[in-house]
């Protein structure tokens, strides 16, 4: 293909793996203010912490933490190497510091930057509306930053499935409507009533919302969602010198040697079993 006179670089696609599932990922927290709307799961892996409460739609979860989070970040950080380093030399686009306004393109590996075949260490931007047509797979790369200003739109006939952002660092979206897969390797944070056409993904950092939608569905398959697991916890406080023993049996309570008095307290070691959620 060929784009203002130059040769453009077919793109293959990017396999998310079990990120696939995901609308959101983050490496430490996802901070939400306002009423954010999440059609996907989210998920924050090694930090634990979502802010803010975001509706995450049914049939999605939230994964904080655990085996599901962790692999699905290890597979972010597959597609992000191949997003950056597995597609070959990409096609140098942009304006006034990587500026995408304006352009209307097709199916390619891009990156901003003003001489062919450097590597990419530029930040990519778009202040206004960026066009992307027909089938096959867009790969926007940058070893710098992204920002979409307040009136930037990403539209056209592409696929959110099949565009794909590789950001060196952090990613801004400020726009009406923005359309891809963000794969950032630090952070990304959005506007106020920012519309995701695709994901949020982010490496080591966090993700921040303000009244956001961000819709994966129509690139998940529901039929293989993971599922979830809720672990049971005990409320009895830890007391005594053995405090509170793994749960085995579930609900039966079973007092080891009788009670112990110890003074004015009583001591018990309780055995439960912890089943998991079916």
């Amino acid at each position: 293909m060929s784009f203002g006179g130059l040769a453009v670089l077919a793109a293959t696609t990017v396999s998310l793996g079990t990120a696939t599932s995901f609308a959101v990922l983050a490496g430490t927290t996802v901070t939400n203010t306002g009423s954010s709307t999440i059609s996907g799961d989210l998920g924050v892996d090694p930090g634990s912490a979502v802010v803010g409460a975001p509706l995450v739609e049914a049939p999605y979860s939230t994964f904080t933490a655990d085996s599901v989070a962790l692999g699905a970040k290890n597979d972010l950080t597959t597609a992000y190497n191949q997003a950056a380093t597995g597609e070959g030399t990409a096609t140098q686009v942009g304006t006034n510091v990587g500026d995408l306004t304006g352009l209307t393109l097709t199916s390619g590996v891009y990156q901003t930057g003003t001489i062919p075949g450097t590597p990419n260490d530029g930040a990519m931007s778009l202040s206004g509306t960026l066009t992307l047509n027909g089938t096959g797979v867009f790969i926007f790369q940058t070893g710098s930053s992204l920002t979409m200003g307040t009136s930037s739109v990403v539209t056209g006939t592409a696929s959110p499935c099949d565009v794909f952002w590789q950001v060196g660092s952090s990613a801004t979206l400020d726009g009406s409507s923005f359309t891809g897969r963000v794969m950032a390797s630090t952070s990304i944070t959005l506007g106020s009533g920012v519309t995701v056409h695709g994901r949020v993904l982010a490496g080591t950092g966090d993700v921040t919302l303000i009244g956001d939608t961000i819709d994966a569905s129509a690139c998940i398959d529901t039929a293989s969602l993971p599922t979830p697991t809720t672990a049971t916890t005990s409320s009895t406080p830890s007391t005594g010198a053995g405090g509170t023993s793994p749960l085995i049996g579930a609900g039966i309570l079973v007092t080891l040697g009788g009670l112990a008095l110890l003074g004015a307290g009583v001591t018990t070691g309780i055995i439960r079993r912890r089943y998991p959620s079916i």
